[in-house]
């Protein structure tokens, strides 16, 4: 419909950096531009489209799933500026500056295709020392607000900028064309000076007054901000924190329960550390390299697309997932593993990042449920899916609903064959993982928890070593409300895929839920749940 059409081409307008994402041949012209999303033109252009919009949609009065989904989302963006999140513009996940400089070296969303794709970066990354300001002026009026990011998380985010410089993270070993410029070289001239100005701003001023405490709660309005993310990381409008926090402490103890009886069935003797420990130090499991972590990987993808993919889906995707290793510049901060997708032209492949730092610390029991989460079917065939889907309007391409995409992602990890004991407890580290979000983001948040009643918890259920709790406690930390989503929205799905097989009891009712919950894209669950009911 026009209304879409329009929408979307009024926000990527403002927003140009959706382009890359995307790719979409009609905005080549405006793949020179990138957006400065902390200036306050652009903070105003945000709240008039989507004013705009709502207004327009409300005198529609339609009630079509599309109509439904954009008025929420306007409700969504216009409840955001409400808040003081951009008093805390970065931190070490949450960091544009090495978003721009990945798309630099080529491994990001931007695509160099021609000789002008060179060019066109040079001129969208001009903005940069914009970008770097604003940054700057938003921390310090944060310091007077008392809205900082905790003191744990500035020194991390120093580290990481100090890094980026030393290991030239931002060079591009794969230029493609002889250019009449150093395309390396002019990016260099760019970044370097405004990092070590960001630095040199966080070591001698924002550290100072960075906060001991680690939670939203200790915020002048961080109560009622968090609760915006709740709502807004679920996509649930009903949904209380108290009941999130309780879900997870009854989930903790039903994995953990479902874990004693795994190590019984294979007559372990020593309690659930030992039999962890046993399981990570067991030579058939571990992997002999960095190749062999790749291939491994690789092989287990070729069987899931030969398996679950047949059984349980009605149709493929065009569009390749390659498995790659996380850039090394970046192992220290990364997750264990993520993806990037691929773009509408399907010029891109979807990309599933293993972070190979410490390949000792992996284990091959985690194998399957990963590359079910990551790769098919989950985020690489949702993902992909909605991009090769004609039907789906562009504005909800360009959509981030976690719940809905984490969701679905950790609900396919239950669509495993887990044929081994071993498997099938990797399976269920993982899921301890995201049931333990769900206690530790509350606590943290919320309740007010410190980092080390936070850490105790974590490491009495966790398989993780101290470090790797470390850089999971960093991250709930340094993004609220995010990890919440996997859990809370595959519970959405689960809850729903149960009444849909009550009352659709036939062979082939599987492959049609997957469908009712894929076809129009990744719609708010409030929406989602009154289709399929």
């Amino acid at each position: 419909m026009k209304i879409y059409d329009n929408y979307f081409h009024d926000t990527i307008l403002i927003s140009p950096s959706i382009n890359d994402y995307l790719n979409l041949p009609k905005y080549k012209n405006i793949k020179n531009k990138l957006e400065n999303n902390l200036s306050k033109s652009y903070i105003k252009q945000q709240k008039e489209l989507h004013s705009n919009y709502l207004n327009k949609l409300e005198k529609k009065k339609s009630t079509t799933i599309y109509d439904k989904t954009l008025i929420y989302i306007c409700h969504e963006n216009l409840d955001y500026y409400k808040f003081n999140f951009n008093l805390t513009p970065i931190n070490h996940l949450d960091n544009i500056i090495n978003h721009i400089i990945e798309m630099a070296t080529g491994n990001g969303l931007y695509i160099f295709e021609t000789k002008k794709d060179y060019i066109d970066f040079i001129d969208k990354i001009k903005i940069f020392d914009e970008i770097v300001q604003s940054i700057i002026t938003n921390m310090k009026l944060g310091i007077k607000k008392k809205y900082t990011i905790p003191k744990i998380l500035t020194y991390k985010l120093i580290e990481q900028l100090k890094i980026l410089i030393k290991t030239k993270s931002y060079k591009n070993e794969n230029i493609k064309y002889k250019l009449d410029f150093d395309f390396n070289k002019v990016c260099e001239s760019i970044f370097i000076p405004n990092i070590n100005k960001l630095i040199e701003f966080l070591e001698t001023e924002y550290l100072f007054h960075s906060r001991y405490t680690i939670g939203m709660i200790h915020l002048p309005n961080g109560f009622r901000e968090y609760k915006y993310l709740i709502k807004s990381s679920t996509t649930l409008n009903d949904i209380k924190v108290e009941t999130i926090h309780n879900y997870g402490l009854k989930e903790v103890e039903r994995i953990y329960n479902l874990m004693i009886k795994i190590k019984n069935n294979m007559e372990f003797k020593g309690n659930i550390k030992e039999f962890n420990k046993y399981l990570s130090k067991r030579r058939d499991l571990k992997f002999k390299s960095k190749k062999d972590v790749i291939d491994n990987y690789k092989e287990t993808l070729s069987s899931i697309n030969k398996t679950i993919m047949k059984t349980q889906f009605h149709n493929n995707v065009k569009g390749k997932c390659s498995i790659i290793p996380v850039p090394s510049y970046n192992e220290d901060y990364s997750t264990e593993a993520y993806y990037i997708p691929g773009d509408i032209e399907n010029k891109r492949n979807g990309k599933f990042y293993m972070n190979l730092k410490n390949i000792k610390e992996l284990n091959k029991i985690e194998m399957e449920s990963l590359t079910l989460h990551e790769a098919n079917p989950g985020h690489h065939y949702q993902i992909t899916y909605v991009n090769e889907n004609d039907k789906i309007p562009l504005f909800l391409k360009a959509y981030s609903n976690e719940a809905y995409q984490e969701g679905w992602a950790l609900y396919c990890e239950s669509l495993g064959k887990y044929k081994t004991y071993e498997s099938y407890y990797g399976k269920l580290i993982l899921e301890m993982i995201r049931a333990l979000r769900l206690v530790v983001d509350t606590g943290i948040h919320y309740y007010g928890w410190s980092y080390d009643k936070t850490f105790n918890f974590y490491k009495k259920f966790s398989f993780d070593s101290d470090s790797k709790i470390k850089q999971q406690l960093y991250r709930y930390i340094a993004i609220p409300g995010q990890a919440i989503s996997y859990k809370i929205g595959e519970k959405i799905i689960l809850d729903l895929k149960k009444k849909f097989k009550k009352n659709n009891k036939y062979s082939g009712a599987s492959k049609d839920f997957h469908e009712r919950i894929l076809e129009h894209g990744p719609i708010p669950f409030e929406i989602l749940k009154d289709i399929i009911n």
